[in-house]
């Protein structure tokens, strides 16, 4: 079983990604943090002038999207953003449209439908209410794709650190990383 997580802070070692850790704690994981790569808007391909629009020579998407196919588990990990998932995760799943239509990539939605997709956020202000509509758009692009959404993690925490005192999270962490530790012994 591969995991791969994908983190979408511009924050080093920020909440989300500690809570990613404890849930990930002894397991073999690819992590991509998003941060560190160079991901251009998505394309409008019915208008695009270029020889080939599903690929920029600036872009890191298409190194990342290989790193992703083999993946059966997909940790999806970001702050709450206005009461969404950060623009970095959501641009880089914005892409996946392109890679739905890239003649190179002609089997990304039957890849994409064998995947896990588990989400991990926090957030500061009332995250148990306000992270909602991420949960529901998470739960929506996994039905789009027919992927297995298979559980979300909620945090509270601003300020670094502080989401290591939320006993429900790092709860959920735990049983997440046994869950997933399960799936990678079968």
């Amino acid at each position: 079983m591969k995991i791969m997580a994908i983190y979408g802070s511009i924050r080093d070692k920020g909440n989300s990604e500690q809570l990613a850790d404890i849930a990930l704690q002894d397991l073999d994981a690819t992590k991509i943090f998003l941060k560190d790569y160079h991901i251009d808007p998505i394309s409008d391909l019915s208008r695009s002038a270029k020889k080939d629009p599903f690929h920029s020579a600036d872009d890191d998407y298409r190194t990342l999207i290989q790193k992703q196919i083999p993946a059966d588990i997909l940790l999806l990990v970001t702050p709450v953003y206005w009461y969404g998932m950060s623009s970095l995760l959501k641009l880089y799943i914005d892409r996946w449209s392109e890679s739905l239509r890239d003649p190179s990539l002609p089997d990304f939605r039957e890849k994409m439908k064998a995947k896990e997709v588990h989400l991990i956020t926090v957030g500061g202000d009332q995250p148990y209410i306000k992270a909602l509509p991420m949960i529901q758009q998470t739960q929506f692009i996994c039905d789009f794709l027919q992927m297995k959404f298979g559980s979300y993690i909620i945090g509270k925490g601003d300020k670094k650190g502080e989401v290591l005192a939320d006993k429900d999270a790092l709860h959920a962490a735990v049983n997440l990383n046994h869950y997933l530790k399960a799936r990678a012994a079968v």
